[in-house]
């Protein structure tokens, strides 16, 4: 008469023979975080505070409130290329003077290796910040249509910022900002295979529990 496993020992063997996940972050962070979420430094204390670190990190502001152009500018993210499956990815930046506080939208383009998350980005400045003066730290969720660029291991972003802004005297035509820094964060899920522990302890131990209830 023919003996089979229990159900018990098959599901144990099946844990066993199959591969386990771990979580894992690629981090990437461009500049410094001088300054935290809704601080109000002077232009002066945020220019001593990038400068020297990397353009277009490094304090500068890129256009002007009062005599043009609007706020623009461009960074890449390198790092090695993922092979594990990317379940999830965020961009922080920190931004400064951006005003979103203004009427309207101050988010004329955004992109994240061609993806246009412009009105993703939109939101979360109309939700919360943007003041005159103002520093304020913004985490976009990605969505699943950027992951492919992220796996690539080079991402370029471009922003582009458009007015009113706001002067001393209350709205004005353009719109001038500066960056603080920005992070890239990639969530993984890597495969960990069975390690040589396993199959030679864990396999026999389930094993000879299954032929002592067998015999």
């Amino acid at each position: 008469m023919k003996k089979y496993l229990p159900s018990k020992s098959i599901a144990a063997l099946a844990l066993l023979a199959g591969s386990q996940c771990a979580l894992a972050n690629t981090i990437v962070t461009l500049g410094d975080q001088d300054f935290a979420d809704g601080e109000k430094p002077t232009t002066g204390a945020f220019l001593t505070a990038g400068a020297g670190e990397p353009a277009p990190f490094d304090g500068l502001f890129s256009g002007s409130d009062v005599s043009g152009p609007n706020f623009s500018a461009s960074w890449t993210f390198s790092y090695g290329a993922i092979a594990d499956t990317i379940t999830g990815g965020s961009l922080i930046l920190g931004i400064y003077d951006h005003e979103s506080a203004a009427s309207g939208s101050q988010v004329a383009s955004f992109t994240v290796n061609g993806v246009d998350l412009t009105g993703a980005l939109n939101t979360l400045f109309e939700a919360h910040g943007g003041a005159s003066r103002e520093d304020n730290v913004y985490t976009l969720a990605l969505p699943a249509s950027t992951f492919a660029g992220l796996a690539s291991g080079t991402v370029n972003v471009a922003l582009s910022l458009k007015g009113p802004g706001l002067g001393l005297f209350g709205e004005t035509t353009f719109n001038g900002a500066a960056l603080d820094f920005s992070t890239l964060d990639i969530a993984t899920a890597v495969p960990e295979p069975l390690t040589s522990t396993l199959l030679l302890i864990g396999v026999p131990a389930v094993l000879a529990a299954a032929r002592r209830k067998m015999a």
